[in-house]
């Protein structure tokens, strides 16, 4: 039992967290009871989390049968790519139009270089995720529309979960880095048509990944 009492909101923040980070795998039971015991807490701020979970499409709950972690939905992880892409997409041909490609380029190219040289070990993941950010990042802000994404930030926990889960294997990393270096090699050539090609092949992992990953786990997919 904790020594302070926490909220709703600071159990949904922490529940969040373990769902996205798969330490409740999608299809896991969520106990009422046993959350309120491991928290501390009265069952009345577990459903208080556990409602704030469901509004954000992260549990689902089956009357007399109980609250479970939301399946693995592709078609909605689809859409919410598309948007992104979308964007990313305006970016890309802004920048080859009239944007510093030798800036971002050197950008793009130096977050490679970090990502690449991260080593094997406890918060590997964090920080290989923090410098993919950034290189996406680098797109938006050279058109100045740096915050441009928080318009999805909401959905985009289920992007991120989605990520932890289809990315589990270090030739998966490696291919990851590899897109990045050709996304920017299309750039530096203003080659707007590789540059695009590439960045769709990237970002629409959900039409990539789901078929070989639902017939391998399909317990975790709606």
């Amino acid at each position: 039992m904790r020594e302070t009492l926490l909220s709703s909101k600071d159990i949904y923040e922490e529940l969040c967290d373990k769902i996205e980070n798969l330490e409740y795998m999608p299809g896991d039971r969520l106990s009422e009871n046993e959350l309120a015991a491991q928290y501390g807490v009265s069952r009345h701020i577990i459903r208080g989390a556990l409602s704030s979970l469901k509004n954000r499409r992260l549990v689902e709950v089956y009357p007399q049968r109980g609250t479970y972690v939301s399946l693995i939905d592709t078609e909605y992880i689809s859409d919410v790519l598309y948007l992104r892409e979308s964007v990313e997409q305006e970016a890309v041909r802004r920048i080859l139009e009239n944007g510093d490609v030798e800036a971002i380029v050197k950008k793009m190219r130096r977050i490679g270089d970090a990502q690449s040289k991260l080593k094997e070990g406890p918060g590997y993941l964090i920080e290989f995720y923090e410098l993919d950010n950034l290189f996406h990042e680098v797109l938006l802000e050279a058109v100045g529309r740096p915050h441009v994404m928080n318009l999805i930030a909401e959905p985009y926990i289920h992007i991120r979960r989605w990520r932890n889960y289809e990315v589990r294997t270090p030739e998966r990393m490696k291919e990851i880095l590899s897109e990045h270096s050709r996304i920017a090699d299309a750039i530096e050539r203003k080659d707007e048509k590789a540059a695009r090609e590439i960045l769709h092949q990237h970002l629409d992992t959900a039409t990539r990944y789901s078929k070989p990953l639902k017939e391998a786990e399909a317990q975790y997919f709606v």
